[in-house]
């Protein structure tokens, strides 16, 4: 073999050797990028700490049980949540639909219901502040007397007096229902305090003071008036009445219940056989469902003009 060809021959190997080795590099950084890819750490308020202290067992809350989608803001960023984390000061901890979160700090537990944003305002040493950001319900239980929760809602305060459990909800026209369970919590709005005992329940209409509290009814109040059948058009009117602290839905969308509890909604009817369903929820989540077929008829058949004589045969 002559020594050009020789020469050929070895640049030939070297430039294969360079491809295959820039492949190799290739596949690597692909393989890296797709498959050891390393997620956004999670912030120093969000880490799952093992040894609680003292210090923080006093001032942050923990996250002590989930069910469904929960997430967390923290620095404009949205993490998911997972059991054992903390929030601190300005947290903003939402739950999706279906979802539920516990949380607990010292003697103070706060249970998320679905559908809510909770901000985490202030955690002093005694007292913790946290602010329901739109409609949701949150319950609160605190066990040792010493130890105090706010929670705001719009233009409303609540707070526990000694030891209690109540809940706070809120509607998205801004209505605000406070209920106590046990012990007793201080509502107020607009320059009014109300104290709102176990077994009793208050009102806020929206930017409106607080209502005297009264008894929760042993059932759930609901009473509907339905549209009459047959001559009914495109929409049929619902009406009725239930407890101004219930959440009405009327076939799945939420419709306002004013202060006296008389609440109405449209609802679209085709020709034929329609299915309505209300459903009523009180502030402590007691449910109640009523339905009715309701029938709308068939328009009479036009009268189309014949340029036919009446009596020709």
């Amino acid at each position: 073999m002559s020594d050009e060809r020789r020469q050929h021959t070895h640049r030939f190997q070297i430039m294969v050797l360079v491809l295959v080795a820039a492949v190799l590099a290739l596949a690597t950084v692909m393989s890296r990028r797709f498959f050891e890819q390393r997620r956004p750490e999670m912030p120093a308020g969000l880490s799952p700490v093992a040894p609680v202290t003292p210090e923080s067992d006093a001032k942050l809350f923990r996250v002590t049980a989930l069910q469904g989608e929960v997430e967390a803001l923290q620095n404009g960023q949205w993490y998911v949540v997972r059991a054992g984390h903390l929030l601190s000061t300005k947290d903003v901890i939402r739950t999706k639909s279906g979802a539920r979160a516990m949380l607990r700090r010292g003697s103070v537990e706060l249970e998320l219901r679905d559908n809510m944003d909770l901000r985490l305002d202030d955690l002093e040493k005694e007292t913790a502040r946290v602010g329901l950001l739109r409609g949701g319900r949150v319950s609160a239980s605190v066990t040792d007397g010493g130890e105090h929760v706010e929670i705001t809602a719009r233009h409303t305060k609540t707070a526990n007096v000694g030891a209690a459990r109540f809940v706070v909800s809120m509607s998205a026209s801004g209505k605000v229902n406070v209920a106590a369970s046990e012990g007793a919590a201080k509502f107020s709005a607009k320059g009014k305090e109300v104290l709102v005992p176990g077994g009793s329940v208050s009102t806020a209409m929206p930017d409106q003071a607080p209502g005297d509290p009264e008894p929760m009814p042993q059932e759930i109040l609901l009473s509907v008036v339905w549209p009459e059948d047959d001559r009914l058009g495109g929409q049929g009117r619902i009406r009725g009445k239930a407890q101004a602290s219930s959440r009405i839905s009327v076939n799945g969308v939420e419709t306002e219940v004013e202060a006296d509890g008389a609440f109405h909604a449209t609802v679209p009817l085709k020709i034929g056989k329609n299915r309505v369903q209300v459903d009523a929820e009180d502030v402590t989540g007691r449910s109640k469902s009523v339905d009715k077929v309701v029938t709308r008829a068939a328009p009479p058949p036009s009268l189309v003009p014949s340029d036919k004589e009446l009596w020709n045969p």
